[in-house]
């Protein structure tokens, strides 16, 4: 088989690998407790590569613009939505604390521009990164209209953050990124990498005891996701980069043997992506829809990331 073309092998459902003490926590059925906001971590080596947002600093009420969210941490060039379709809302019971993040799809929108909202929060750059986040789908969602399609709140990518059906390099980046699928809302992640067969990227579908996932409608649910770009040696990009998910704890998805990049970039963005589509009308909302997120954590170490083995 020519390496070129060889693909990445997926494997789903199965105890995914671990750092050797998530590992060994894992051997325990993870327990899941609600999310309080325990600040960063105490240790500044540590703290240049974690972020958490648990939406309570902002006044509720009103949208979480580009600039409150700097001012919890999380700064961005550019947004779209934030301003026209965020709220902090307190009137939805949160996952943890007063507030969330809520999230507008219009009835008929498609797209960050008219749907949703998106931003490429800046991370200090690492090889692998967790990132964690607490999602809810309100009761009368709206996976779309004879399409179904969406993007689901925070991803990971780095350098120019391949997406949107571009060929991927080795030199403009990669992503990935939570979304749903099919009517029913399947769960799945959606990644761009320098073999990505499809051209609008690859996706896995997230599995628990060999079942595929649907997202559910009215419950807070957490999702995981952990990226590891490949190695590069003489300007060759080694398969050894990885993405592994956790559903509720539990592993969801893995694939390896990925190619990410030929150069230097490494994870640094924690991708803000929540919107309807696909890129036509069908994958528009029949009726106005809302997400909401809460308690989101972004780290280089897992110990950081508690919803993989029990919050206190």
């Amino acid at each position: 088989m020519n390496p070129r073309t060889r693909k990445p092998r997926t494997r789903k459902a199965k105890k995914l690998a671990l750092s050797t003490a998530v590992a060994t926590a894992l051997l325990v059925p993870a327990v899941l407790y609600p999310q309080f906001a325990s600040g960063s971590p105490t240790d500044p080596a540590r703290a240049a590569t974690y972020k958490e947002n648990t939406f309570e600093g902002p006044a509720a009420g009103g949208p979480y613009s580009l600039g409150e969210w700097a001012e919890d941490g999380w700064t961005a060039p550019w947004e779209l939505g934030m301003d026209e379709r965020t709220l902090v809302d307190d009137t939805t019971a949160a996952h943890s604390g007063d507030k969330s993040l809520r999230v507008l799809y219009p009835e008929g929108g498609i797209g960050p521009e008219d749907s949703g909202a998106q931003a490429p929060f800046a991370l200090d750059r690492a090889r692998e990164y967790y990132l964690s986040m607490w999602v809810r789908f309100d009761e009368d969602f709206s996976w779309g209209t004879s399409q179904y399609a969406g993007k689901t709140g925070l991803g990971l990518a780095g350098g120019k953050a391949c997406s949107g059906g571009q060929v991927c390099d080795g030199t403009n980046g990669f992503s990935s990124r939570f979304i749903w699928r099919r009517a029913d809302g399947e769960a799945a992640l959606y990644y761009y990498h320098m073999d990505h067969e499809d051209t609008y990227g690859d996706y896995v579908a997230l599995e628990k005891n060999g079942s595929v996932i649907r997202w559910p409608k009215g419950e807070w649910v957490n999702v995981v996701q952990r990226v590891k770009v490949n190695s590069v040696t003489d300007g060759r990009a080694n398969r050894d980069g990885e993405i592994e998910v956790f559903y509720n704890g539990e592993p969801a998805a893995e694939v390896t043997g990925l190619r990410f990049v030929t150069n230097g970039d490494l994870v640094d963005k924690a991708y803000f992506a929540s919107f309807a589509g696909g890129a036509t009308a069908e994958f528009a909302p029949r009726n106005d829809s809302y997400v909401w997120y809460d308690d989101v954590k972004v780290s280089t170490d897992p110990a950081d990331i508690c919803e993989l083995t029990g919050c206190s």
